[in-house]
């Protein structure tokens, strides 16, 4: 059988994500690679990046007694958060196998190993049995979902009678853009090895159809404003660097997509 348009776009993901997680780890967080919520008391982008964790596990409401799911977990920061704050076990899967090593590097060395469980899976199609977890969260992952239905119904079958899911993520203000904004929004979405970004509306249309109630929405933009600041300064520097060594062959083209992807990610 030929690969489909979702195998595609999974192995250009797991290529983006290997070769550019250093860059992350580096300019960013050793723990995530997420926006940070800053607060009035916020004083550097680990705290924001934590911000932002606390703050989807409060609307999980996680306790000691969940089995969560972090679908989409990167280097496992936000699932040794909730292992050691609330000792619930914590799976996390990735399609990048940088990723997956260096998630089980940190939980081993945070000792919570015997919480965690870092896996190498799909999060619109994993191994997982029916009502596996009682919580679910994809932050900043679920965009990296070709068709992000595909993750909600997987979600939704993965789930606990009662169970809870909350995504954080970027989403289109508008379906319809004029020309300059397509434009940004290619070089956004192809810089960053995003397939596509959805609406508020075409996400709120996909939970319901997916079997999820109940739902709410927080709009979160004020408090990464200073995010996307940061991160196109950080591409506005990076860019001539990285063009003179992709043009040498010396770094792929998706680092230097990256930078790219960096600076029109504000616009």
């Amino acid at each position: 059988m030929g690969s489909t348009k979702k195998d595609k776009y999974n192995l250009i993901i797991e290529q983006y994500y290997n070769k550019n997680q250093v860059l992350y780890s580096t300019f960013w967080s050793k723990d995530a690679i997420h926006y940070g919520f800053w607060e009035q008391d916020t004083r550097n982008i680990s705290e924001a990046v934590l911000n932002s964790a606390v703050f989807v596990c409060k609307c999980l409401e996680i306790d000691k007694n969940d089995v969560v799911l972090d679908a989409g977990c990167g280097v496992g920061g936000t699932s040794i958060y909730i292992a050691k704050k609330y000792g619930a076990k914590v799976y996390g899967v990735t399609l990048s196998s940088v990723q997956l090593k260096t998630a089980i590097k940190k939980a081993l060395k945070s000792n919570v190993a015997d919480l965690t469980n870092f896996s190498k899976q799909d999060f619109t199609k994993t191994n997982f049995k029916d009502c596996t977890f009682s919580k679910i969260l994809g932050i900043e992952s679920i965009c990296y979902a070709y068709k992000k239905i595909g993750f909600l119904h997987e979600a939704f079958r993965l789930l606990k009678k009662g169970g809870k899911v909350a995504i954080m993520d970027g989403f289109l203000i508008r379906p319809n853009l004029n020309q300059r904004q397509k434009e940004v929004y290619k070089k956004f979405i192809n810089g960053w090895a995003l397939p596509n970004l959805s609406t508020k509306g075409g996400f709120y249309n996909d939970l319901i159809k997916a079997g999820f109630k109940n739902i709410q929405f927080h709009d979160k933009l004020e408090t990464v404003r200073k995010c996307c600041d940061r991160i196109y300064k950080l591409g506005i520097g990076a860019y001539p660097f990285t063009l003179f060594l992709y043009k040498m062959r010396i770094i792929p083209k998706n680092m230097h997509g990256h930078a790219i992807g960096c600076i029109n990610q504000k616009n």
